[in-house]
């Protein structure tokens, strides 16, 4: 009874605070900034490294309000795949999501991996975890960021076969990295836990993919019967963040259930699942209307809540130590993009406009990426903190 006093006492005062984060990014959004650097400043500054309002045993207890935001985050993500509007570039975004994919991920691992010297918390490190925190770094690297996008596209009023490839590329890479995060996550815990990865394991990492579709596609039934229902559209958005946050639970559960005839564990990744679940309720329900305005109306609240957190998690002294080595991947993401982009407007026959600029849509980063890192700190203790730090 303690504990949910004590949990009522914090979500109290984060509300509090969420006031002030929500003043401040209106402040930077008026001196040109994004309103999510505003939340994150707030975070910052309200965080343990600076102020103290948000105490370390605060963001512990407050961490259910992460996995509730990251649910959120990838039914948002999922709603923007609605095949109809991309099928008329599907060549382009084909083409130019394999380039952006294969050069970041390939760039990213290599130079990660030969920079490890350089990295304070790799140093030590033996090889084969230096390569399982490349992948996953990797993959963190790939991660877009479509609320970005979309913002930029409304602000900017942008139409044509630019802002409809660049929007499809952006949606389809978060939903695939997801997928690529699913298979490196596995990798990495096999690789840290000491375990071979043999064919048992192959096949583990494919049921526990397939689980988390299969499981996602339920989710969206469920969604769905939900949205049918003649009830307020408040229970509504209540039921299905429970829902999306019901994902974390089970996820947390199974992997906390070692399967050790295999010597293997089930993840169940959550935001796949999510993902799956908005992409079903969006291409194959009637309610895919009313399940954009939950989206639309719920994602201002959602997103002040989860970076003012992520920003309250982020630690500045370390940010201080490691800023050349971050300058420094953050050059080669972009060199990986610029690349990526040539590559796939190439092999796509894109006007030679595309070639010049088509990089650019893809350089922003946010809640996918930061909900990766989330993920990896959860799991893996010690380095998995640094790297979100």
């Amino acid at each position: 009874m303690d504990d949910y006093k004590q949990i009522l006492i914090y979500v109290l005062g984060f509300i509090w605070i969420l006031f002030s984060s929500k003043y401040f990014a209106n402040f930077f959004q008026k001196i040109k900034f994004p309103l999510i650097t505003g939340f994150l400043v707030t975070g910052i500054v309200c965080g343990p490294h600076v102020l103290n309002l948000i105490e370390t045993e605060a963001l512990e207890k407050l961490g259910f309000i992460n996995d509730i935001s990251l649910a959120f985050i990838a039914f948002a993500a999922g709603s923007e795949l609605y095949l109809k509007d991309i099928r008329s570039r599907i060549r382009s975004i084909i083409w130019n999501t394999i380039g952006q994919l294969v050069a970041t991920f390939v760039v990213s691992t290599v130079a990660v991996y030969f920079l490890a010297s350089y990295i304070p918390f790799m140093q030590n490190m033996t090889t084969g975890v230096k390569l399982a925190v490349a992948i996953l770094v990797a993959t963190i690297f790939i991660a877009r960021s479509p609320s970005s996008a979309i913002a930029v596209i409304s602000e900017m009023r942008a139409k044509g076969p630019f802002t409809q490839t660049a929007m499809g590329v952006t949606v389809i890479i978060d939903v695939l990295v997801i997928v690529l995060f699913t298979i490196c996550f596995s990798i990495a815990v096999t690789i840290v836990s000491g375990v071979a990865f043999n064919l048992s394991s192959f096949f583990i990492l494919l049921l526990d993919l397939a689980l988390a579709i299969g499981l996602g596609y339920l989710l969206g039934k469920v969604i769905s019967g939900i949205l049918a229902l003649p009830i307020r559209i408040l229970l509504k958005t209540l039921i299905i963040l429970a829902l999306g946050y019901g994902t974390f639970v089970l996820s947390h559960f199974i992997r906390e259930v070692n399967v050790e005839s295999l010597q293997f564990k089930l993840h169940l990744e959550p935001l796949l699942i999510c993902i799956v679940a908005s992409f079903s309720v969006t291409n194959y329900s009637k309610y895919r209307a009313e399940f954009r305005k939950i989206l639309h109306d719920t994602g201002p609240l959602i997103y002040v809540a989860f970076f003012t957190l992520i920003g309250a998690m982020l630690s500045i002294d370390i940010l201080v130590e490691v800023w050349f080595i971050a300058l420094i991947l953050f050059v080669v993401r972009l060199l990986a993009m610029i690349i990526g982009a040539y590559t796939g407007t190439v092999m796509a026959g894109d006007p030679a406009i595309f070639k010049r600029f088509g990089w650019m849509p893809y350089v922003t980063q946010a809640g996918v990426s930061l909900g990766l890192v989330t993920e990896i700190a959860g799991e893996f203790d010690g380095w998995g903190l640094n790297l979100q730090q």
